[in-house]
């Protein structure tokens, strides 16, 4: 039996994801509103099954996913191994600061 152990920042990154996948199932526009996701990031957050959620958040490492960065789409789409290196090369600014 393998154990997988989590830094603090890939535990949070894991349960909120997990509680945004759970709320996007129940109340898409009040999940959208509380996490401030757009579109995109709630249809594709919705569609990522819980072995994938796990993958990113390996993959990620110590980079936090929230508030939502602006490239968050981009990041649960790329090959996993690409996340973490993409994640730190771009900036983690949230959607509503590049304006």
């Amino acid at each position: 039996m393998s154990r997988v152990t989590l830094t603090d920042v890939e535990w949070i990154n894991l349960n909120v994801l997990v509680v945004i996948r759970s709320g996007l199932q129940h109340d898409h526009a009040s999940t959208c509103c509380r996490y401030g996701l757009n579109t995109a990031q709630a249809n594709h957050l919705r569609e990522l099954s819980l072995d994938e959620l796990w993958s990113l958040v390996i993959h990620v490492g110590d980079t936090t996913l929230f508030p939502p960065r602006a490239d968050l789409v981009t990041l649960l789409s790329a090959p996993r191994a690409l996340v973490g290196p993409m994640a730190l090369v771009h900036s983690p600014m949230p959607m509503e600061s590049r304006r």
